[in-house]
């Protein structure tokens, strides 16, 4: 083989071994350069996934915030309306407190009641023996009966009050009429009494025999003159209301102070 050709074939070596170096070196740079973007690629898909996360974390973070914030606020005013409450509860522990006295000085009260309307009724009682003895019986009768309707369990505390305040008020509009009616003395004889209010009591007999007035302080009976017979007529007369009421002459004996 002579020079010229053995140079030829060493030229064409190293031209393709050039080539061949060169083709390498390019796929270790496409390599290279494919790895690096599929390492760019996939921290990219780690950072979005990161920034995900981050994002969601985020939302429920503020989600959890604002729950707080509202907790808070519901805590505050559960806080406020307890502390409401129990003011109330307070208030109302004394009012029962209250309610408590009351009922018993009211059970205190209700102890002392029936003893107070025993004494009113033999106060009332006290009084018709002592006072002047007109319609007696049927003053008598009236106090009797307030002591059934003391003993009577069915009769409540405040209609015996009622029925005793009756009886009294009863007594005292005596004190205010005039009036005329017919009864028995003591001796039996059916006569004329007149009352003009506790002032004076007459009696008359029917015939217009006999007049008398009462004496309070001896407690009896006194007979009047003949000429007290016509005015007292007539009072009984006024009293029934027969005849207007006129100025009349009778005998008025004043009333007896209490302790003489």
């Amino acid at each position: 083989m002579d020079k010229a050709k053995v140079k030829r074939i060493a030229v064409s070596t190293a031209a393709v071994t050039s080539i061949l170096l060169g083709a390498a070196g390019a796929n270790a740079q496409d390599a290279r350069l494919k790895s690096i973007v599929e390492e760019v690629n996939q921290a990219n898909q780690i950072a979005q996934a990161s920034q995900a996360r981050i994002d969601k974390t985020a939302d429920a973070t503020s989600k959890l915030y604002t729950d707080f914030k509202t907790v808070l606020k519901t805590n505050a005013g559960l806080r406020a309306y307890n502390a409401q409450q129990r003011r109330v509860i307070t208030k109302q522990e004394e009012e029962i407190e209250k309610i408590k006295r009351s009922i018993g000085q009211i059970d205190e009260i209700k102890r002392q009641v029936v003893p107070l309307m025993e004494d009113m009724v033999k106060d009332l009682n006290d009084f018709v023996e002592l006072d002047i003895p007109f319609q007696i019986d049927e003053r008598r009768e009236r106090v009797e009966s307030l002591r059934d309707v003391i003993d009577d369990p069915n009769v409540s505390d405040p209609e015996r009050f009622r029925v005793i305040l009756e009886a009294y008020k009863a007594e005292v509009q005596y004190g205010r009429s005039i009036n005329a009616y017919e009864a028995s003395l003591e001796d039996g004889r059916s006569v004329n009494f007149v009352r003009v209010g506790r002032v004076a009591f007459y009696y008359q007999t029917k015939d217009g025999k006999e007049t008398a007035t009462w004496d309070q302080s001896s407690r009896s009976w006194v007979k009047l003159d003949e000429a007290y017979g016509t005015p007292v007529k007539q009072l009984i007369r006024m009293a029934r209301s027969q005849m207007p009421f006129d100025v009349l002459t009778l005998p008025v004996k004043a009333p007896v102070q209490k302790g003489r």
